[in-house]
């Protein structure tokens, strides 16, 4: 059934009480997708559970007793009296997942660590853990713990074969503080049978899309539906990689939330090629998405075909977009800069084609090559990666040296180009522009040869508009509308004109839209302080350290950078002068100029 490599160490469990297993999720670092800034609207403390951890805690068996602690809703407690320690995260908390598990370490407990970032860095990974589990989880944990109460267990297991999605069991969500997130979430396929070349998906979970049973799905919906839950995400890498699959998990889904009294609402992330299959796209508005995240990356054709994004050239993507939106769904874009065919065009190229296509949400992000991956193994081979990969690629920094572009001007070119894309004219335009084609019919992509639902050729063809989210208003909510309107109405006139030209141009586009366009409001303001704060104040830093880091200090494999805090910034720095002196560099005069001002 399975196929695990390991390698051998042994400690032996206490066996005078119940053992106990403790669950840790490290705290993320501020970024995109954290909504930190708006965390006292929305009266939650983070955005989504962990559900990998939620995931090893239902195949523990009943004899453990066991505690998750979510270092983002909570302190955590070292003084634990737990056996084991199990920590799972992203690559993008990396340094706060090292300090905790060191920790815990010094404290003489077992440490355990897994999840997205030892999948593509293991080896960044191995010196802060006693146990690394790479690849899947469904088997290998129960084979470690099998081993550990025997005291025979490894430092080492690797899932090699992919699991069967049958065996991966309902997360025990009943262990969270459901409150404290801002979205449920659950997990209906893994894999993607498409070819990028800088995903790391198909490297962990392989090309072959593997579906949970739909009655499974049904009963995880169920579970956060009774836990209180009203938005789901479903943190499938591409919910229509299977659309067989996809088409009978949504009638599913569909069917069960409308006998609902309070249907769910939910987020998705899939490829815009599904615009080309108008049955799903009814099939997703039946099951109430409300919003998708698209992987566009970018308008410029000879980009896409270079990183083999073959899915996207086939497609018309402004068209596509709208059409997408037209079924009643907010658009989220994944864009990036810095491919090899990037030149400094690029950045308006990205700006013309996003408010045409009117996408409200856009992650962009600068081009990282991630261990493993195809992209990572023709870069290493030219000689052209720089430092370690980041997990979070909407910062001024990348491991690529691009090639049509200095990489200052790529660095600068991201940084204006984000802050562009973040105005409040900008932001405004796209928004209308997406609320508008909820205020038209559906329309189809004509597709001579084809037909759609009713048999017929499928042609330009509308169809009676009836999106309207399901749910209700509730009364908390009037209370984050205050807030949201005391940001917005507080003696800033660039603020005030944004807001209201939201909120009349909806009423004017699409009346029935209003609390939609509310509770943007409370999103928008999170990404353009986001913007504000933190992309543009990153950048003369990690610029600077990037520099060091080429030199031959190689931050994130065994380099040592002096973290201090700057005051007037309030936010962790680093410390140049230290890097400069631990890289043999003389520091530049401009540079130890500007770092004396800010301190």
């Amino acid at each position: 059934m399975t196929n695990a490599a390991v390698s051998s160490v042994s400690t032996s469990p206490s066996t005078e009480r119940r053992k106990k297993i403790l669950l840790v999720h490290p705290k993320f670092p501020p970024s995109f997708w954290s909504f930190g800034f708006i965390k006292d609207i929305g009266g939650f403390k983070t955005v989504m559970p962990p559900l990998g951890l939620c995931t090893v805690a239902a195949l523990t068996p009943p004899q453990y007793d066991i505690e998750l602690q979510d270092e983002n809703i909570e302190d955590l407690n070292f003084d634990t009296d737990a056996d084991i320690i199990v920590i799972s995260c992203m690559a993008i908390q990396e340094k706060r997942m090292f300090e905790v598990a060191d920790e815990f370490r010094k404290r003489g407990k077992l440490v355990c660590m897994g999840g997205p970032i030892c999948n593509v860095l293991p080896e960044r990974c191995r010196p802060h853990c006693d146990v690394l589990f790479e690849g899947e989880g469904e088997y290998t944990w129960k084979q470690f713990l099998g081993e550990w109460e025997k005291g025979e267990h490894k430092d080492r297991y690797v899932q090699v074969d992919k699991i069967d999605m049958r065996d991966s069991p309902p997360p025990r969500i009943d262990l969270l503080k459901h409150r404290a997130y801002r979205l449920g979430c659950i997990q209906t396929t893994r894999g993607c049978p498409f070819t990028c070349e800088f995903c790391d998906i198909i490297v962990t979970y392989g090309r072959k899309v593997r579906a949970k049973p739909i009655e499974n799905v049904i009963k995880e919906l169920q579970a956060w539906a009774d836990a209180g839950v009203d938005f789901i995400t479903i943190a499938d890498d591409n919910l229509v990689g299977d659309r067989i699959y996809a088409k009978k998990m949504l009638k599913a889904v569909g069917d069960w939330n409308r006998a609902r009294k309070v249907p769910l609402s939910f987020y998705v992330e899939m490829s815009v090629d599904c615009v080309k299959d108008p049955e799903l796209l009814e099939l997703m508005r039946h099951a109430n998405i409300c919003e998708a995240f698209l992987g566009i990356e970018t308008p410029r054709m000879s980009s896409l075909k270079e990183t083999k994004k073959m899915q996207n050239v086939a497609t018309d993507l402004a068209t596509a977009i709208k059409i997408i939106q037209s079924y009643g769904m907010v658009t989220v874009a994944g864009m990036i800069v810095g491919f090899d065919s990037d030149d400094k065009l690029i950045f308006n190229d990205q700006y013309e084609f996003l408010q045409k296509a009117g996408i409200p949400i856009v992650m962009l992000g600068l081009l990282q090559a991630i261990p493993r991956t195809p992209l990572y193994e023709r870069l290493e081979k030219a000689g052209r990666l720089r430092a370690a990969a980041q997990g979070n690629n909407t910062l001024s920094f990348t491991n690529v040296d691009p090639i049509c572009m200095s990489y200052e001007d790529l660095i600068n070119g991201y940084r204006d180009l984000f802050a562009r894309l973040y105005t409040w004219e900008a932001v405004g335009d796209r928004w209308l522009s997406n609320v508008e084609q909820w205020g038209k019919k559906a329309y189809y992509l004509s597709q001579p040869g084809k037909t759609g639902p009713d048999g017929k050729e499928i042609k330009p063809q509308p169809r009676k508009w009836i999106q309207k989210p399901l749910g209700r208003f509730k009364p908390f909510l009037a209370l984050q509308t205050i807030k949201i309107f005391k940001y917005y109405f507080n003696g800033n006139a660039a603020r005030a004109k944004f807001a209201t030209r939201m909120l009349w141009g909806t009423l004017k586009r699409a009346p029935s839209a209003l609390f939609q366009t509310v509770s943007y409001l409370a999103y928008f303001i999170h990404l353009r302080e986001y913007a504000d704060k933190v992309v543009a104040k990153e950048y003369k830093f990690n610029y600077v350290l990037d520099q060091v880091n080429t030199s031959g200090n190689k931050f994130g494999e065994g380099g040592s950078i002096n973290m201090v805090k700057l005051e007037k910034e309030k936010k962790e720095k680093i410390n140049v002068f230290d890097a400069y002196k631990g890289a043999e560099k003389e520091v530049p005069k401009e540079i130890a100029e500007d770092l004396v001002a800010t301190k």
